[in-house]
């Protein structure tokens, strides 16, 4: 059950929409379920006809008009509640026990010890996609015409959702995972400037893949400014002494507009202050430096030896191996040690999406975003120390991003593929011990679907080293290949 809400003044025309045949002559059947015992407008539940619907605005802004009193934002609290397609329907009754809640734990009701806030809730039904829903429609002066306390009030609903899927045995939806949702206009942009996803989602994976093969906060941006993204620090006050968080950008098409976006836009678990915590042994003056300069970007460094041999690839598959068997062992309530394991695992494969995929993602991308879902904490774990010291992960990241393709080294891919699958899985059946089915399913996807077929292809491969592509030119193998599944503008800081 997922909530969405907005806020404004125009009572009259909100009801007019509840009530009417919406945008796309959707809205069939749309009634009054439940409201505030103040609310007797005659014409319920359908109220039809300008009249009924003038009356029912009426009884609805009473307080507001009667007070007026000026709230930011707008008196109106819009709040539609869905449920996901293969949830079903509910009852009236049942959703209006859902809208009383809502009331109640917002408190808006009496049971807040308040003089309560006028509302209504209207079932309109399956939605254009499928989803069953209803609208709720609260006026935020109350009776007496004081204010009502909307403070954190979309984090509030998501709390109390979940405690309503749980309640009445329904899908429990993955929420608060941290990773912002790309908007409409963002997917727009991507399509007329002709990239094949939204900015957002490709920064987000260059700052993994940079700070997946960092070992330092100053080679984090040197690894940032390698990959061709645009990177300014944000200054401590008083001087240019501490950097206290940073924007990344992409280089914009030809007359396009820079458009920036803070790391914890990108993701929480990509702010500078949590990164740091995977380079405890930083230099603070060596990274004041390499955030101050602002030069072309620096020269690519080789590595060792031990790193450019074909031989890495299984190197780095034993050591993801070695952590999968580590989570044998870690309980599933250990929120912090599963978050940082996922994250990790999402830079790994975010490093690896960056040299096999540079220009289109692909399934190791899109396995990278899944992960990173699971990486985000939970507001109550967030300021929690992590459990091990980090870099778990970080020989594989640095192996993923440097060692030679060709010859011998599709048996030691498609190794660390299957690890990583197997990563995915111990990642999943902790989702599944909590719950959390929503999440539990996308990674469930990734790792059975694309990725699979990736390590189909490199096993084939391994067959015939002269078949291997260089690094850089993957494409997606064909949909033909079998499914198969492993056995066993400035937007913050």
């Amino acid at each position: 059950m997922m909530p969405n809400i907005t806020r404004g003044d125009e009572a009259p025309s909100l009801i007019r929409y509840l009530f009417g045949p919406g945008r796309h002559n959707e809205h069939t059947n749309q009634r009054l379920i439940a409201s505030h015992s103040g609310i007797v407008g005659a014409g319920g539940p359908h109220f039809q006809g300008h009249g009924e619907l003038k009356a029912l605005a009426q009884e609805f802004d009473a307080p507001w008009e009667l007070f007026d009193v000026e709230v930011a934002d707008g008196h109106v609290w819009h709040c539609s509640l869905s449920l996901p397609p293969e949830d079903g329907v509910l009852s009236d009754e049942q959703w209006a026990d859902v809208a009383r809640r809502v009331v109640d734990e917002m408190g808006f009701s009496e049971q807040s010890g308040k003089a309560p806030c006028r509302w209504i809730a209207v079932h309109h039904g399956r939605s254009v996609k499928g989803n069953d829903h209803i609208h709720l429609a609260v006026n935020l002066v109350r009776d007496d015409g004081t204010k009502a306390n909307v403070w954190r009030d979309f984090p509030r609903a998501q709390q109390i959702c979940g405690r309503l899927e749980r309640d009445l045995g329904l899908r429990v939806v993955d929420r608060d995972r941290g990773t912002p949702g790309i908007k409409r206009g963002e997917r727009e942009a991507a399509k007329r400037h002709q990239r094949p996803e939204p900015e957002r989602l490709t920064l987000a994976r260059r700052v993994r893949a940079a700070a997946a093969t960092a070992s330092t906060e100053a080679d984090f941006v040197l690894n940032l400014r390698r990959s061709s993204v645009l990177v300014r620090p944000w200054y401590a006050k008083g001087g240019r002494s501490q950097v206290e968080g940073y924007s990344v950008a992409l280089r914009p098409a030809k007359g396009a507009k820079v458009v920036w976006y803070g790391g914890g836009k990108l993701a929480r678990d990509l702010t500078l202050s949590t990164l740091r915590r995977q380079w405890p042994d930083s230099d603070p003056a060596s990274a004041v430096s390499a955030w101050s300069d602002r030069s072309a970007a620096p020269a690519r460094r080789e590595p060792g030896t031990h790193l450019r041999d074909e031989s890495a690839w299984e190197v780095a598959a034993q050591q993801i191996a070695d952590v999968r068997a580590r989570l044998a062992e870690v309980p599933v309530t250990d929120v912090v040690r599963w978050c940082q394991t996922a994250h990790e695992a999402a830079g790994v494969l975010a490093a690896w999406s960056a040299r096999m995929e540079p220009d289109r993602p692909g399934p190791l991308a899109r396995a990278s975003d899944v992960l990173a879902r699971s990486a985000q904490r939970p507001m109550q774990y967030r300021r929690e120390p992590l459990t091990e010291r980090p870099g778990e992960m970080k020989g594989a990241g640095m192996a993923v991003f440097w060692a030679r393709t060709g010859g011998s080294s599709a048996w030691g891919e498609m190794l660390l593929i299957q690890q990583m699958r197997n990563l995915m899985r111990a990642v999943h059946d902790m989702h599944s011990a909590r719950d959390e089915r929503d999440q539990a399913s996308r990674v469930r996807v990734e790792a059975t679907g694309d990725l699979a077929r990736l390590q189909q292809a490199r096993q084939q491969m391994a067959h015939s080293p002269g078949a291997l592509p260089e690094a850089g030119s993957y494409r997606q193998p064909s949909p033909s290949v079998e499914r198969g599944e492993e056995k066993g503008t400035n937007h913050g800081r």
